[in-house]
């Protein structure tokens, strides 16, 4: 291709300009080199080789099955925590919405003799309902996401306490049971299935949809989208009403896995759901975030959780290596910002 010659603005010396070679692979690897989930992807590779010569049954089919499972249940959940957190919001009652959803599912299933179609339905609406209280709450009376969610914590998972008298139901039918505990032709766990079209859909919805621009907008600055002509209040309850009703999905797939209905089920997920979002790159603030860094990030987490059972320790040390990664990657998200703003 030949030199282009053009005359520099208040000049008459004419200069020779060739055309652009950039490769265009070279720039996608360059972008790829520089997103945050790279980092990611490249820490969860990296613990997947580390555990696979620290113990002998990480690699197993039963152990992959466990962890993959386990897995998939976070990042349901954590996939609704991402619309919410992209807002700048937070909600801290998914934990007790998968325990009233779950009491739900033997109340209709168990003991009403409801279709096994429409007790999960039933579930799944009682989520939607719950979340669209919260958003309500949240937009009417300019109280803080993290305390109405905070009050629908102790108030879903007090009714669900209520409800069954703090004892589990059991019984279900046996053709429900393949939705937690099934494969897909013999080799992808059913949840791990669920839990990946659910996460493409999510990441339709952010990054092809004019509702998923307008969330990133709500979450970059409030005041612009409502100078835009956006219905903010009408996008925090719909957020708020999705977020609860994949928490009701995952509680459906859970109680299928456990054969119960807990009112017990679901404490501390909303922690766990909140540090996928935060790993996966997402800002506290809101406008940042991806559904491929949620997953990363549930990944991330469930691995963590699975090598250390493996390796033998306790409990207790799990609960703190988790919280510890939560604190860094919420530290190393201030610390970016105000790089930025420098």
């Amino acid at each position: 291709m030949s030199d282009q010659k053009f005359t520099a603005p208040g000049s008459d010396v004419e200069v020779l300009q060739r055309p652009s070679t950039s490769n265009p692979v070279v720039g996608f690897v360059k972008r790829l080199i520089r997103a945050r989930e790279t980092g990611i992807a490249v820490i969860v590779i990296a613990i997947i080789v580390f555990l696979s010569f620290a113990t002998d049954t990480f690699f197993t089919a039963s152990n992959l099955a466990v962890v993959s499972r386990q897995i998939s249940l976070n990042a349901i959940i954590a996939l609704g925590m991402t619309l919410v957190i992209l807002t700048g919001g937070i909600d801290l009652s998914v934990g007790s919405v998968v325990a009233i959803a779950s009491v739900i599912l033997g109340l209709t299933m168990v003991r009403g003799g409801m279709p096994i179609w429409l007790s999960i339905l039933t579930a799944i609406l009682v989520g939607v309902v719950i979340g669209v209280i919260n958003g309500t709450l949240i937009v009417k009376t300019k109280v803080p996401p993290f305390i109405i969610t905070l009050g629908m914590l102790g108030l879903a998972r007090g009714a669900a306490l209520v409800i069954t008298k703090g004892t589990s139901i059991s019984g279900f039918p046996v053709d429900y049971f393949p939705i937690g505990q099934g494969f897909v032709f013999n080799l992808v766990p059913i949840p791990v299935v669920i839990a990946i079209v659910l996460a493409f859909v999510m990441h339709f919805i952010l990054s092809r949809t004019t509702f998923g621009r307008r969330t990133y907008l709500l979450g970059s600055n409030e005041e612009a989208a409502l100078l835009s002509g956006i219905n903010v209040n009408r996008m925090k309850v719909m957020i708020y009403g999705i977020c609860s009703a994949l928490a009701a999905i995952e509680a459906v797939v859970e109680t299928s896995r456990m054969a119960t209905g807990q009112p017990a089920s679901g404490q501390g997920y909303e922690l766990t759901a909140i540090g996928a979002v935060i790993i996966g790159g997402a800002s506290m603030n809101g406008g940042e975030g991806t559904i491929l860094g949620t997953m990363l990030g549930a990944i991330l987490l469930g691995l963590i959780t699975n090598g250390l059972i493996l390796m033998g320790i306790s409990s207790y040390w799990q609960q703190v290596f988790s919280g510890t990664i939560i604190i860094l990657a919420v530290a190393l998200d201030t610390w970016r910002r105000r790089q930025k703003s420098k």
